[in-house]
């Protein structure tokens, strides 16, 4: 086992501990609540694609109401997977998130691949890894669905899903409209308007716009980075022509321009690759910039910008003895960036540093789906079935610019090359699931999906300096130009078997079966033509998991607990190994253990919380043996919510929010470099609400101790590596208004 890396034993024995905690702090609190006639709030899911409580579906699902998205201040996708057992989000850049459930994700950014786990936004597939990123506010809920999810999502559901819906309009008139100021000049426009335009269509419209000066700073060009500058809007309309119809017609258009990350030079001497003389120059670049994270030093005016948009029309019919569903959608982006992967220079025309390497992509992408689902119940059997159509097309050309400094140790000069790639995708699939109740108490769901996916993908290497002896990251000094077009296309059922058992009322046990599938993908930035043409493998994952979901005392104690393991198959896998991206194939293992508690002390005193642990590996692949990337093998999180009562109505809101990540590795081949150490963020705020509740005030902040945690490593050649942190401690005031 690696240094730094804690053994299984370990992990599963500080595991137990933190359940059985997480069961001494629920069965306490229970003599407390019993006595107050609190309650904890009923969260309805859709995660069967139909209403249910939270507590009575047979798979792992974390769920956030509107108000919990409120009250915890939730704003991000970041803040979400902080809260959510075993999901971890970092990011490349803006355009580029990467989210990782229960050890599973994808880090490529090419257009011919995909995403592992699949975000739906309003029962829309969002295709690009780019959409994951968009603003959390005005919304009904959010379900995260951990594990396969291949029946009735399907479409790139390998690792599992993240569902996210928006309030809908409705007939009563309300509107809102807060506004946010903080530290780092931030300023920040909330708002939206609902209400009846006829006796049979309702409206809404959203807004919101932010501006934030940046983070971080290039002392070079005195350029702020890691500013923030987002605007966008969201329209609804909801018809009900009759009793029985509704027609819900939505767009929406984000635009997020900012200027980009800033990445920090660290870690030269966990692990040179090259003696010191090669070293020493690059960490006497750091010392230019007094070893300040929120500092870099190159000549380069970076950029980054991403518009996203979409429409969607859902028909939703009752036809007595079942329910059409119809959603039809069309989204596009555009990316652009431009950005220094190794700002190792002072400048391009020499400086101290070994070598520098600038990044800029456009990239522009268009999907249209169409999904008809059908569904019913009777007095035992709860069914639904459909089918779904995906089409997306997506063009990239991205641009990586060598240069080398006087002690470069190698005999070439700068490189400078372009990939031109434009990929097109369709999928098609057929599903249906089977939920029969055997006994008032006994219940067993089958399901089944099949799906067909065709990719192609034209891709071309240019160099932009000929006859050179090198011809640029990541083509490497051995690759050459190219142009080459390859195709795949694949097939696979995805089954899904589920037992649950309700021992009593309140107490359901359940067994889970599932299966996930991610359709094969292509290497975009590779130094061979045959590479570039032959698709890998689709990913396929297997699932076996064993829960209790259990509430305690009139509904006042709250605990589940899920144990799953498994297996993955041709799991996609990418690094950047001496200067060129290398793709392969790989398998891996995961089991792990995944609890949630809520308690409520009081009528006003809830704390609530998870905890998870994971034990995985590569089974096999080139990194055999090793731990898998973005899986930390312990987290936790623990969330407190005080209403103080005034006697006039009012009375404030105090929310704390603890969330602990062990240490994980970047890297696929363990490399100390990017072992990112454990960390534990806390996020806290106090609302005063007034005693109408049409306005209130809240005082926020975010990393209150200013941990310094990376959300995105590359290892370096020559040694070293570059990182890119998470945001500082922040703090905020937000101001809200209500007109009903």
């Amino acid at each position: 086992m690696k240094k730094g890396i804690r053994t299984s034993s370990t992990v599963l024995q500080s595991s137990a501990a933190a359940l059985a905690l997480s069961v001494a702090m629920t069965m306490t609190s229970g003599a407390f609540a019993q006595e107050s006639g609190a309650m904890l709030e009923e969260i309805t899911v859709t995660a069967e694609r139909r209403e249910q409580s939270l507590q009575d579906v047979p798979i792992a699902v974390t769920a956030f109401s509107g108000d919990m998205v409120t009250e915890a201040n939730i704003t991000r996708m970041e803040d979400v997977a902080m809260q959510t057992p075993n999901f971890k989000m970092t990011s490349f850049n803006t355009a580029e998130s990467q989210l990782f459930l229960r050890g599973i994700g994808s880090t490529n950014d090419g257009p011919g691949s995909d995403p592992s786990v699949a975000v739906f936004i309003d029962d829309v597939y969002i295709g690009r890894p780019s959409g994951a990123s968009t603003d959390l506010y005005d919304l009904e809920r959010i379900e995260v669905l951990r594990g396969p999810q291949g029946t009735l999502y399907g479409r790139n559901a390998a690792g599992g899903t993240v569902n996210i819906f928006t309030k809908k309009p409705q007939q009563e008139f309300e509107a809102r409209a807060g506004l946010t100021v903080g530290d780092y000049n931030l300023l920040n426009f909330r708002g939206y308007l609902n209400g009846a335009i006829s006796d049979t269509v309702a409206g809404k419209l959203t807004v919101n716009i932010r501006s934030r000066d940046g983070y971080a700073e290039n002392i070079t060009t005195g350029q702020d980075l890691e500013d923030d500058d987002t605007k966008s809007i969201r329209g609804q309309l909801l018809f009900t022509p009759s009793d029985s119809v509704d027609v819900l017609v939505g767009f929406d258009h984000t635009d997020i321009d900012n200027s980009g990350d800033n990445r920090f030079l660290t870690n030269f001497d966990v692990a040179p690759v090259f003696p010191p003389a090669f070293v020493d120059p690059q960490k006497a670049e750091i010392a230019t910039f007094g070893n300040d994270p929120r500092k870099s030093s190159h000549d380069e005016i970076q950029s980054s910008n991403k518009q996203l948009s979409g429409l969607m029309v859902n028909v939703s019919a009752d036809l007595n003895w079942a329910t059409l569903t119809s959603i039809t959608a069309y989204r596009e982006s555009e990316s652009e960036w431009f950005q220094p992967l190794v700002p190792l220079l002072s400048d391009q025309s020499g400086g101290t540093g070994i070598y520098e390497v600038d990044d800029s992509a456009v990239q522009q992408a268009d999907q249209i789906s169409q999904e008809f689902r059908l569904s019913g119940a009777t007095d035992n059997l709860n069914w639904v079935g459909g089918i779904f159509y995906f089409k997306e097309n997506i063009d990239k050309s991205e641009r990586f610019v060598t240069y080398w400094g006087p002690v470069a140790p190698v005999p070439f000069g700068d490189g400078d090359v372009t990939f031109n790639m434009s990929a097109r995708s369709e999928s098609i699939a057929a599903f249906g699931q089977v939920t029969w109740g055997i006994t008032d108490t006994v219940g067993l769901t089958v399901g089944a999906r099949y799906t067909e996916d065709e990719k192609e993908q034209d891709s071309e290497a240019v160099s932009n300096i000929p006859n050179t002896g090198f011809w640029g990251i990541p083509l490497g000094p051995s690759g050459s130009p190219y142009s080459t077009t390859g195709k795949g296309s694949w097939d696979k059922v995805t089954p899904r078997l589920s037992l649950d058992w309700s021992v009593t009322d309140d107490a359901m046990l359940y067994f889970t079966y599932s299966e996930g599938f991610k359709s094969g993908a292509f290497n975009s930035h590779t130094s061979s033509p045959l590479i570039a043409a032959a698709p890998l493998l689709p990913e396929s994952s297997t699932n076996y998991e064993v829960g209790a979901k259990t509430q305690w005392l009139d509904n006042r104690l709250r605990f589940n607990i899920t144990y799953f393991d498994l297996e993955y198959e041709d799991l996609q896998t990418w690094a950047l190994v001496d200067f060129i991206l290398v793709a392969d194939n790989a398998a891996a293992d995961v089991t792990g253990i995944e609890a949630d508690f809520a308690v409520a002390f009081t009528e006003n005193f809830t704390v609530s919380g998870n905890v998870a642990t994971m034990d995985h590996e590569f089974t096999a692949g080139a990194n055999a043996g090793n731990l898998l990337t973005r899986a930390p093998e312990t987290s936790w999180s623990l969330t407190a919510n005080f209403y103080l009562p005034f006697e006039s109505g009012s009375g404030l809101d105090f929310t704390a929010t603890s969330s602990y990540t062990d240490d994980f590795h970047f890297e696929l081949d363990n490399d100390l470099r990017g072992l990112a150490p454990d960390v534990t963020v806390t996020n806290a705020s106090v609302r005063y609400g007034s005693a109408n509740q049409r306005w209130d005030l809240t005082l926020w902040g975010k990393n209150l101790t200013d941990e310094l945690y990376s959300v995105h490593h590359i290892d370096g050649s020559f040694g070293g590596g570059t990182e890119i942190y998470a945001p500082p401690r922040t703090w905020g005031l937000t101001f809200n208004h209500s007109w009903e």
